[in-house]
């Protein structure tokens, strides 16, 4: 149609600055008037990539993981990489199904949850030869590629500033600790701080639950019925500590007088309820950013995965805490 050879027409495509003006402009009108598309398929038999990467991610809706799918694809999308998304549900994790599937459709890579995935995972991803980057890792026995922080101290960071407010009786709602390595972390890092400080968190005021809004309404309400005295209540996450809030607003107890209500993330709505929340912030979108370079230096190099890299939480007080009340 434009009277050039093919390889012309590549160049003008892909390395614009080596077909000059005129020619590139005559192209760009043909290639939009006959809509095409270069054939990833054919372009991947050549290269030997799909430019693509694979990510397996139990769950994106009520998490702190949205933030960071997102960072991890605006990363990849930088250097013209697709990211492909598999969520198997939270109790099949074991199913090699959805990482079988992304690996069939010849992914460059891996992103993993966490770093306690099923070992038939890291051995499937081994034998096809494919680097992976494990994202929101824990500290404990991180794999080399990992990105994530350390659970444990954003524990003792949570339990620590409510100490300081003279906080003693706490009640904890949590993830399931037995699924879920950074939720165990975390666990013991409050558990152990508010030990050293004199404090109190009884195995009765402990509540294990999904990670949403009415599961945090739900599981407030449980403890209220225990008729335990608390005056700090820990969520696991922000999503959480919200659901709790309204629990505690809906038996009359005042936020923070009666009950301090923490949580962990920051998520975007956290500084925007009321009151506004206080919470561990976790580096969301810097773990993504993190994921997207480790992954694409390792494609290009073809050297092994680095170290682990763990980044720093930190305490964002807001409202939402407070001195402990008096007893009277």
């Amino acid at each position: 149609m434009v009277g050039v050879s093919i390889s012309t027409v590549s160049r003008a495509l892909h390395r614009p600055e080596m077909v000059d003006a005129e020619t590139r402009e005559r192209i760009n009108v043909a290639a939009s008037a006959l809509g095409y598309v270069p054939q990833g398929v054919g372009r991947a038999l050549v290269s030997r990539r799909t430019r693509s990467v694979g990510a397996v991610v139990p769950r994106i809706g009520a998490s702190a993981f949205a933030q960071t799918i997102e960072a991890l694809r605006h990363g990849l999308g930088k250097s013209n990489y697709t990211l492909l998304l598999a969520q198997p549900p939270i109790k099949e994790q074991a199913d090699l199904r959805p990482l079988r599937t992304l690996i069939e459709r010849g992914v460059d890579g891996i992103v993993l949850l966490g770093n306690d995935c099923p070992p038939a995972w890291l051995d499937l991803i081994a034998k096809n030869g494919l680097p992976v980057a494990t994202i929101w890792a824990d500290a404990g026995n991180a794999l080399p590629g990992s990105i994530g922080f350390d659970n444990y101290a954003a524990g003792r960071q949570a339990a620590e500033h409510l100490l300081s407010l003279g906080h003693r009786e706490f009640a904890f709602i949590s993830g399931y600790l037995a699924l879920n390595q950074r939720a165990r972390q975390r666990y013991q890092g409050l558990l152990e701080t508010i030990a050293a400080g004199g404090g109190r968190l009884s195995r009765e005021l402990i509540i294990e639950a999904d990670y949403g809004f009415a599961n945090g309404y739900q599981a407030t309400r449980r403890l209220l019925s225990r008729k335990l005295p608390f005056s700090a209540l820990i969520c696991g996450n922000d999503y959480l500590a919200l659901g709790a809030m309204a629990g505690l607003r809906e038996e009359g107890l005042r936020i923070p007088g009666d009950i301090s209500v923490m949580g962990f993330n920051d998520s975007e709505f956290a500084a925007f309820v009321d009151p506004p929340l206080t919470t561990i912030r976790f580096p969301s979108i810097e773990i993504g950013a993190a994921a997207a370079e480790t992954l694409l230096a390792a494609i290009e190099s073809q050297e092994p995965m680095p170290p682990p890299q763990m980044l720093p939480t930190a305490l964002v007080r807001r409202r939402s805490t407070g001195p402990a009340p008096v007893s009277e």
